[in-house]
C-alpha cells in the first residue's frame, strides 16, 4: 500500500553539496560529493591543483553483496505518513533527509583535507615548492 507523506512545517537553513531533502516516495537516491579542502597559512592559488592528483577520488568502493532475505510484515494503520515539524540547521556533503519510503540510497562522500603551513623563520616564498613559484597571470 502506498502512503502519502505530509509535513506540516519544515524549516531548513542550508542544504548543499549534493545533499537531498525529499518529501515523498522515491525509488532510488544517489548522492555524490568529492571535496578538496586546502587550508593555507598564506593566500596562494596554484592553478588547477588537485585535479586528478589524489587517489582517494578515483578508488572504487567495495560493494557488499545483499544476500540475506528478510521477511517483513507491515501494518500501516494509516495511509498517511504525517510529520508535524522539522527544523534542520544544515544538511551537507551528500547527506539525505527523506520523509517517505525509498528502495535504494547510494551515497558517497570523499574529502581530502590539506593544511599547508610555512616553516618557522623561513620566508613564505621559499617554503613553496619550486614548481609552484612559477605562476603567470595567464596560466
Amino acid at each position: 500500500m502506498k502512503r502519502l507523506s505530509m509535513v506540516q512545517w519544515l524549516n531548513s537553513n542550508t542544504v548543499l553539496l549534493s545533499s537531498v531533502l525529499q518529501i515523498g516516495d522515491s525509488r532510488e537516491i544517489n548522492a555524490r560529493s568529492y571535496v578538496l579542502a586546502v587550508q593555507r597559512q598564506y593566500e596562494w592559488f596554484g592553478g588547477n591543483e588537485g585535479e586528478g592528483a589524489f587517489p582517494v577520488f578515483a578508488r572504487s568502493l567495495p560493494k557488499l553483496p545483499v544476500s540475506a532475505y528478510v521477511q517483513t510484515r507491515r501494518l500501516n494503520e494509516s495511509p498517511v505518513l504525517s510529520v508535524r515539524s522539522i527544523h534542520l540547521i544544515a544538511v551537507s556533503t551528500a547527506a539525505v533527509v527523506h520523509i517517505g519510503s525509498t528502495s535504494t540510497i547510494d551515497a558517497d562522500t570523499r574529502i581530502k583535507h590539506i593544511r599547508q603551513l610555512s616553516e618557522p623563520n623561513i620566508p613564505f616564498s621559499l617554503s613553496l615548492p619550486q614548481a609552484a613559484i612559477r605562476i603567470t597571470k595567464d596560466g
